[in-house]
C-alpha cells in the first residue's frame, strides 16, 4: 500500500465533519474511533499459518529431573518429526517428554498440555502427536494454501497518518490515546520473591523438594502406670524423640497422669520414625521406662494407644505437607490453581482494538508464504 492511499468516500465525509478535538467534540472523535478503530493494516502476507502451542508446568518438570530448556529442546525434536522433517536420533529421556507422563513425582497427569491452531488451507484438523511422523495430512494441507490462503501477518500504523488535515489527524492522535489509557489492560507490577537460602521455594517459587511437611504430637494421657510397686503412686511423665529433636512433658504423681501436651517436632523426615517413651521418675535412683512406642510417620493426623495388660498410653500426631505436595510421605506433587493475589494481572473492561471490519480503500499488495511455530508457556504450579 503506498503512504498516502486514496481515502474511501464514506471515510473522508466523516474526518471532514470533525473540528478541533475538545471536550465538546470528544463523542463525536470516539463514533468514528468506535467505526475505524485505533489502527489501519498497511501491509499483509497470505498463507497458512501453524501454530502449536504447549504449556509446560515448570515445577512439576523440575521435580522430574528436568530443566524447561531440555523439555523446550525436546518439544522442537517432536514438532520436526510430526511435520515429516530429518531429526537426530532421539533419546530415552525425550521419548518420556513426548509421552506426556510424569512417573518420578507420582503425578498420575500430563505435565504438558498443548493447543494446535490452523490458519489458511482446508482438509487438515492440525492435531499434532508428537511422537510420531504425520507428515501426510500437513503437505496435502500445504498444497491447499495456494488456492484457499489466509491473513498471516499484517503491519498496523496509526489511523491518524491517513487524515490531511492536519488539526484533525492531531485531534484524532490525542483522541486516540485517551481511549487507550482508558480501556488498557495494566501491566502487572508484581514480581516473583523466592529463592531465599532457607526457604524450600527455588527462584522460580517451586520447591526444591517433595517429602516435606511439618510434624506435630499430643501426649494425651496414660493409664495403669505401676512404676512405684512401694509408694504405690507414679511419678509420671512422657517423652517425645524424632530425630535429634526431643521433648518432654511434666511429672505427675498419678498412676493414670493427663498430660494433653502438644509439641511442635519440626520438619518433616521421610527417613525418620517417630518414638513416644512414657517414665517414672525415681529422685533416688535412674528413672525407669514403663513402655515405648516407635512408628512411621504418614500425612494426616492419626491416633495411637500403646497398652499392654492393662496399662498403656495415647498420643495422636499430625503431619501436614508443605503445599503442592501429598502423599502419605508428602512425596506426590500436587499443582492447583492459585486464588488471585496482587501478582495476578487484574482483569478490567478493555474494548476491542478492532470494533468491525470497514473498508478505507480498494486496493493493496500482497505476499504469499507458509509459517509454523512453536510456542512454549512456562507456568510455575
Amino acid at each position: 500500500m503506498p503512504n498516502t492511499p486514496t481515502l474511501s468516500g464514506e471515510f473522508r465525509k466523516d474526518i471532514d465533519r470533525l473540528g478541533s478535538f475538545s471536550k465538546t467534540s470528544k463523542p463525536q472523535y470516539r463514533r468514528l474511533i468506535d467505526t475505524y478503530g485505533t489502527h489501519y493494516i498497511r501491509q499483509v502476507d497470505l498463507g497458512g499459518r501453524l501454530t502449536m502451542t504447549t504449556a509446560i508446568h515448570t515445577c512439576q518438570t523440575s521435580h522430574s529431573g528436568l530443566s524447561t530448556n531440555q523439555v523446550e529442546s525436546c518439544l522442537s525434536m517432536g514438532f520436526q518429526v510430526n511435520i515429516g522433517m530429518s531429526v537426530s536420533s532421539s533419546n530415552e529421556r525425550c521419548s518420556k517428554v513426548l509421552d506426556n507422563h510424569d512417573s518420578k513425582t507420582s503425578y498420575s497427569s500430563s505435565f504438558l498440555s498443548h493447543h494446535t491452531k490452523v490458519v489458511g488451507g482446508t482438509g487438515w484438523p492440525g492435531k499434532l502427536s508428537l511422537n510420531h511422523n504425520d507428515s501426510v495430512g500437513f503437505h496435502s494441507w500445504m498444497r491447499t494454501l495456494k488456492n484457499i490462503p489466509d491473513v498471516i501477518y499484517y503491519s498496523l500504523r496509526p489511523l491518524h497518518l491517513l487524515i490531511p488535515n492536519t488539526a484533525v489527524q492531531k485531534g484524532v492522535k490525542e483522541a486516540v490515546q485517551e481511549y487507550m489509557k482508558e480501556n488498557a489492560i495494566p501491566e502487572s507490577t508484581g514480581e516473583l520473591s523466592c529463592g531465599d537460602r532457607y526457604s524450600n521455594l527455588d527462584s522460580n517459587c517451586c520447591l526444591r523438594k517433595v517429602s516435606q511437611g511439618r510434624l506435630v504430637v499430643t501426649v494425651v494421657r496414660a493409664w495403669g502406670l505401676w512404676g512405684d510397686y512401694i509408694a504405690g503412686v507414679t511419678e509420671g511423665y512422657a517423652v517425645v524423640t524424632y530425630g535429634s529433636k526431643s521433648h518432654q512433658t511434666d511429672v505427675i504423681p498419678s498412676n493414670n497422669p493427663v498430660w494433653n501436651v502438644t509439641f511442635d517436632m519440626g520438619p518433616f523426615d521421610k527417613d525418620l520414625r517417630l518414638t513416644v517413651e512414657v517414665w517414672d521418675e525415681d529422685l533416688a535412683a535412674i528413672d525407669d521406662n514403663l513402655r515405648d512406642c516407635t512408628i512411621d510417620i504418614q500425612q494426616g493426623t492419626h491416633e495411637r494407644w500403646c497398652n499392654s495388660s492393662g496399662e498403656g498410653f495415647y498420643f495422636l500426631y499430625t503431619l501436614t505437607c508443605d503445599p503442592h505436595l501429598t502423599g502419605d510421605k508428602c512425596e506426590k506433587y500436587k499443582p492447583f490453581k492459585a486464588a488471585p493475589s496482587k501478582l495476578s494481572t487484574p482483569t478490567v473492561h478493555s474494548t476491542p482494538l478492532y470494533s468491525k471490519s470497514v473498508h478505507l480503500f480498494s486496493t493493496f499488495s500482497v505476499q504469499s508464504s507458509a509459517l509454523l511455530y512453536l510456542w512454549v508457556l512456562y507456568i510455575s504450579v
